[in-house]
């Protein structure tokens, strides 16, 4: 009875864990980006960067004494010299072996004959072929897209998006440029926004784009933050879904690992 209430106790605990939700804190300003991601009252990123370990000093030759110095040096330049005498003592001519006569491979082995270059297929067969590759890709991409998509929604339903501020600004010397890419950036943002709000839940605090006339390109900005929140249980079930659909129809869904083989 015991072992019973502490394994439940464990699984209790388990899923109390996995539902308190991971926090991460997203912010670009300036060219720089900043992420802190925290889960309960525990910071997982950035690290705190523990203090080196205070190590023993190497020893300097200035605190050695200069007797034992000296000794040392004197020690050594009689090993030299006994070292260059060994050396003369011995000659050349015993040490060198004597040099065999190789024979010569170009004689004794027969001359390799030249294969012919080999043809290439048509240009027909060649563009049939890559049609074939893109074709099976293709499919294997649908399979892929039809095995993840709606777990991926779900997924994305769990996940949510706060307090988004974007501050952005166009610059460039001519001012027709700058207003085209003024267009091309409001249209991007705000396309993106009512993109995301289909599969994500979110909330905006404000959205700033503006357009700066006779400016450096240099000086455009695109600043913003954001905070993503997430409960690694919603994770775990999206992962743990796919894997089920895999396996509960593996031959329909075999040539998406085929994919990521040959990727």
């Amino acid at each position: 009875m015991i072992a019973l209430i502490i394994i439940a106790a464990l699984i209790l605990l388990i899923i109390l864990i996995c539902n308190i939700p991971v926090e991460a804190y997203i912010r670009f300003y300036g060219g720089k980006a900043d992420i802190k991601v925290k889960y309960f009252f525990l910071s997982l990123y950035p690290r705190k960067e523990k203090p080196p370990k205070k190590g023993k000093k190497k020893r300097d030759k200035t605190d050695i004494p200069k007797d034992v110095q000296e000794a040392a040096e004197n020690n050594t330049s009689e090993e030299k010299a006994d070292n260059l005498s060994a050396d003369e003592s011995t000659s050349p001519d015993e040490d060198k072996p004597e040099k065999e006569e190789i024979p010569s491979a170009e004689n004794d082995s027969p001359k390799k004959e030249r294969s012919p270059k080999e043809k290439k297929p048509p240009l027909l067969e060649r563009i049939n072929s890559k049609l074939d590759e893109l074709a099976e890709k293709k499919n294997q991409v649908s399979l892929l897209i039809e095995l993840v998509m709606p777990h991926l929604k779900r997924f994305g339903s769990k996940l949510r998006i706060d307090d988004i501020i974007i501050d952005f600004a166009a610059a460039n010397e001519d001012a027709a440029k700058a207003a085209v890419t003024y267009g091309e950036i409001g249209a991007a943002v705000y396309n993106g926004i009512a993109f995301l709000r289909q599969f994500v839940s979110m909330s905006v605090r404000s959205v700033n784009i503006s357009c700066l006339y006779n400016t450096p390109a240099e000086k455009s900005r695109y600043d913003g933050e954001c905070k993503l929140r997430l409960r690694p249980a919603s994770l775990i079930n999206a992962v743990l879904a796919v894997c089920f659909g895999y396996i509960s129809n593996t031959k329909k869904y075999s040539p998406v690992m085929e994919l990521f083989k040959k990727g």
